[in-house]
């Protein structure tokens, strides 16, 4: 469910239960006075609001999250450091990609950590996440063998592994609503 349908679920919810109060307060069912449903709607009615108004936070962190992320992505830094990560044979080169993984590897945990959500990341981050996964995953399994030499530390990019997953999945998912839907 999308959040504006959880929202109207919300929403017609409440007005459910304060209908319902009401309505038994009227005509004394329950032992319920009138002013109960009254009672009740002024104890839901501010829940509603603080609800409200924490989802209007979270998203206000998550846009700004991503304001800063895409600062740092296209720093003047980062830019040079996306610009010498693949080598003249055009494959990722060991030394140099590994400043454009770490950074995607932040973006990843902070997806897995509810700082910002997996489809936000797609429509900002997630063709990078992707491709940057796709094609640097020897890269990854060499950086792996290096900072762990005695074993093969599976932890190292990890969350980047599952996000670009989660976001491939995502992707297909999307494309195949559009085709049944006959949008291609």
């Amino acid at each position: 469910m999308t959040k504006l349908e959880w929202l109207a679920l919300f929403v017609f919810g409440s007005l459910t239960c304060v209908g319902v109060g009401v309505g038994l307060s009227r005509f004394h069912i329950a032992d319920l006075k009138p002013s109960d449903g009254v009672l009740l709607l002024a104890g839901l009615l501010p829940a509603a609001v603080v609800w409200w108004q924490g989802h209007l936070i979270k998203q206000q962190m998550q846009l700004q999250a991503i304001i800063e992320l895409g600062r740092e992505w296209n720093s003047w830094d980062m830019l040079e450091n996306r610009r010498m990560a693949w080598n003249s044979q055009n494959e990722p080169d060991i030394e140099n990609i590994e400043s454009i993984l770490e950074f995607l590897e932040k973006v990843s945990t902070f997806e897995k950590q509810g700082v910002i959500s997996a489809e936000l990341i797609w429509d900002t981050f997630g063709w990078y996440v992707s491709r940057y996964y796709h094609y640097s995953k020897d890269a990854i399994t060499q950086l792996r063998k290096k900072w762990t030499p005695k074993g093969f530390d599976r932890t190292l990019y990890k969350d980047l592994e599952d996000l670009a997953n989660r976001l491939l999945k995502q992707d297909i998912k999307k494309r195949n609503k559009c085709k049944d839907k006959g949008l291609d």
